[in-house]
């Protein structure tokens, strides 16, 4: 068990959509930084917003929206975290969505990542 911030879980999702904000920006026609490969902040909170493997919970953990400022996480909930962000990273609503106003809440997904505790 692990205590994490929000800051260690965005670090996470960087990491995570800088393999593939470059091809992303091209599909979107956002040339402004076609070869930055580092997400901006608002590339991030986007997708943070729109990705519907996580509950409303974790969402407002990671952007800051929640008293708490750190969690108890097993080594088995931060694999899981990682596999979610890089499907959603490779999905084709994510490379090929303007997802500034998406809303994946009308999405239901039978396997929502929760906090954990």
């Amino acid at each position: 068990m692990t205590s994490i911030t929000s800051d260690y879980l965005i670090n996470i999702i960087d990491r995570c959509i800088s393999t593939t904000i470059s091809q992303r920006r091209t599909n979107l026609n956002k040339y402004e930084m076609p070869e930055a490969t580092v997400a901006t902040d608002e590339e991030i909170l986007d997708f943070i917003i729109s990705i519907p493997y996580f509950d409303t919970k974790l969402k407002d953990f990671i952007i800051g929206n929640l008293p708490m400022q750190a969690v108890i996480i097993s080594q088995t909930w931060e694999n899981e975290f990682i596999k979610k962000c890089m499907e959603w990273r490779g999905s084709k609503e994510w490379m090929h969505t303007d997802v500034s106003s998406f809303n994946s809440d009308k999405e239901q997904h039978k396997s929502f990542l929760m906090l954990p505790y």
